[in-house]
């Protein structure tokens, strides 16, 4: 009964501010999907196939003299029982798990401190062609980039959303960076990590290179890159993954291809393959198709058939080791 309460305090705040703060916007992406896949029965997934089911609060003030202040608050929401999801700090038991920063930025740049996303991340999901979560969740798994790594709330994270954090952005023309460190706030030295990225962006390119590293447990780097001309877009990145709980024997490569081609102003539809190569385990490869049809500036629906061999997870599905596949289709709507 008190987390139902809190729940709706926090959603009567929500809609309180909304209404009388300046600079203040709710927003949020709610997902419905059914997927089958070869092993299993008919789930339905509300967690996000696509994209995150979330809702959230951001809003930016004016400091003058050129500066603004900022704020961003996100959860994320499993829409098959209205529970807390998509992972973060806390796991499902935390209600802002996805975003929970303010910032400061001017001409200097920006600089945030709070739970917020990996700059790795980032870069990592902006060098994919047209694709989901239920393919590049599964993608960041098999090439070790989504190890959690730390105990405690940080050992919930996926390596997507980083507690405890302060961060430095800045942008020069063409020419994006940011740099993140997160401490271990009295927890392991499991629990700190270093995170960064690079990117360029003009005339249809954008090439972008990125590092995440937990000193006791892995480093990962990426090199990535899309082209856009007329309808099509291509993409690429490389994962180089370091373990450093197993001595290297756990070490792995994972190359990912992708490519899409926009059928219509209204429908868009993508392939991409990605294969890991590990020093002594099984290389899993994951294949994917996807269509995205747009209904309105705020509705689509979506489609997708995975095919993963060795061992891949497929669309958040379990492996026995072989092959593995899914279908799915699922509706996602923003506001």
């Amino acid at each position: 009964m008190k987390k139902t309460q809190l729940a709706l305090a926090a959603l009567a705040l929500v809609a309180s501010t909304a209404v009388l703060a300046d600079g203040v916007t709710v927003y949020g992406n709610l997902e419905a999907a059914a997927v089958k896949g070869n092993n299993t029965d008919t789930a339905f997934s509300g967690a996000g196939q696509w994209g995150a089911s979330a809702f959230g609060i951001k809003g930016s003030e004016d400091l003058g003299g050129g500066m603004t202040a900022a704020f961003n608050l996100e959860s994320g929401i499993d829409t098959n029982r209205g529970d807390v999801n998509n992972g973060g700090p806390g796991g499902t038991g935390a209600l802002f798990n996805r975003a929970a920063w303010v910032s400061v930025g001017g001409g200097f740049g920006t600089v945030k401190l709070g739970n917020q996303v990996s700059p790795f991340i980032v870069s990592y999901v902006t060098s994919l062609a047209l694709a989901g979560n239920n393919f590049l969740v599964p993608v960041c798994v098999n090439a070790g980039a989504c190890d959690g790594g730390g105990t405690g709330v940080f050992g919930a994270t996926g390596g997507f959303f980083i507690p405890n954090s302060f961060s430095y952005a800045f942008s020069a023309g063409a020419i994006n960076g940011q740099i993140l460190r997160a401490t271990s706030n009295g927890g392991t030295d499991a629990d700190s990590l270093t995170s960064g990225n690079l990117s360029f962006a003009a005339d249809g390119l954008s090439l972008t290179a990125a590092m995440s590293d937990r000193s006791t447990a892995y480093r990962n780097l990426l090199l990535g890159g899309t082209y856009t001309i007329g309808s099509v877009k291509l993409a690429a990145n490389f994962i180089d993954h370091t373990d450093r709980t197993t001595g290297g024997t756990a070490d792995s490569t994972t190359t990912t291809l992708g490519a899409s081609y926009a059928l219509s102003e209204a429908t868009t539809v993508g392939f991409n393959y990605s294969k890991t190569s590990n020093s002594t385990a099984a290389d899993p490869s994951l294949a994917n198709l996807s269509l995205m049809h747009a209904l309105s500036k705020s509705t689509s629906v979506y489609g997708f058939v995975n095919k993963g061999t060795n061992g891949s997870l497929v669309s958040y599905q379990g492996s026995d080791g072989g092959s593995t596949s899914a279908i799915g289709l699922g509706v996602a709507h923003a506001f």
